[in-house]
């Protein structure tokens, strides 16, 4: 109960049904813009549809009304509001998605964090950076350029950061860098009431947790339903001096899974690697591949037929044999001695 208290779900709350959709009720819209301005409340059915779906395959459901802040305390303020007249509330970000989270199911508001994207601290020796819900992946790593630091999880689309913290994101860099869960090291929530909540104090950004509750993991791939994630301390990592990609290909499934488990074994520093916790060997050694990434904007393994299909459509002569597309990251130096290390290692599980 105490926990429940913490995150806002008790009392009232948590007896609150959302089994029937509702209208609004009378003049809620005015006291939305009262808060963040005409100009930052939009009703019209064409922005209630953009906002009512994201890339899943589930049907728009669009809200009742969207609202843009600017700031921490609109949001509280709106917050607060819908709290007490028992409106829904869905955060979001860029639409980019793959649950359908951002379908808005029973009505309610949407809250587009967007306009809210300032880097607001970049921390060089700390390896740390806070930035606010609208700055996305890719205006990160640029705002990063000339650092020698950059934020390697990608998912594959060009998500809000915040975002990808709430759906817990991961993408192709997982293999090496992790996903979004070990990289998110503070959170600033605002809980459904409107009060404020920093999961791991304010200001605090250090990596060793040793008491009380985790609560910046447990916000991180709660899909935006505990509260709304306001701003994120994230952790940085080194650019590395240069990069090499390795493709190899193999006489099976079967052959490119134990290929993957022998180059993580032998500790090779792989950065991008076939998804091998998403590939599975069959009864009697049929493959089962579930590898390709829909969030990836470039598959790491194919099968036969994708791999002869892919070199179908690109006109690239790729052999239609199962296929493993592996990325180093490290030295100059030290690429040539992973790249031979990774050879050898597919080597004996008979690669091409």
């Amino acid at each position: 109960m105490a926990l429940r208290r913490v995150l806002g779900l008790g009392g009232g709350l948590g007896r609150r049904s959302c089994c029937s959709k509702c209208p609004l009720p009378p003049d809620f819209v005015e006291a939305l813009r009262a808060v963040v301005g005409g100009n930052n409340v939009s009703t019209a059915m064409a922005v209630r549809e953009q906002h009512g779906h994201d890339e899943s395959m589930h049907a728009c459901a669009p809200p009742d009304a969207v609202v843009w802040p600017r700031a921490v305390g609109q949001v509280q303020e709106l917050a607060a509001l819908c709290y007490r007249c028992r409106v829904p509330m869905v955060p979001f970000g860029t639409g980019t998605g793959l649950e359908g989270g951002v379908n808005a199911v029973q009505g309610g508001v949407c809250f587009d964090l967007s306009r809210m994207d300032a880097i607001v601290e970049l921390s060089l020796e700390d390896f740390s950076v806070v930035v606010e819900p609208g700055v996305t992946r890719k205006a990160l790593n640029s705002h990063l350029r000339g650092t020698g630091l950059w934020f390697p999880v990608d998912p594959g689309a060009d998500a809000s950061l915040c975002g990808m913290a709430a759906t817990g994101a991961s993408g192709t860099n997982a293999v090496r860098y992790g996903t979004m869960r070990p990289n998110v090291l503070n959170l600033r929530v605002v809980l459904p009431d409107g009060r404020l909540l920093h999961t791991a104090g304010p200001g605090r950004q250090a990596r060793k947790r040793a008491a009380g509750y985790d609560l910046t993991s447990l916000f991180v791939g709660s899909e935006g339903t505990l509260g709304f994630l306001t701003q994120a301390t994230l952790r940085l990592h080194p650019l590395p001096e240069a990069t090499a990609a390795t493709t190899a290909t193999f006489p099976s499934v079967q052959a490119a899974v134990a290929c993957t488990v022998q180059v993580l074994q032998a500790a090779v520093p792989v950065a991008r690697m076939g998804e091998c916790w998403g590939l599975a060997v069959g009864p009697g050694g049929q493959g089962l591949v579930a590898g390709l990434s829909t969030a990836s904007s470039h598959p790491e393994f194919l099968d036969e037929v994708m791999a002869g299909a892919c070199g179908r459509f690109s006109g690239l002569e790729l052999p239609a044999a199962a296929t493993l597309l592996l990325e180093l990251h490290g030295s100059r130096h030290g690429l040539a001695e992973q790249q031979r290390q990774a050879g050898r290692d597919g080597a004996s599980t008979g690669t091409g």
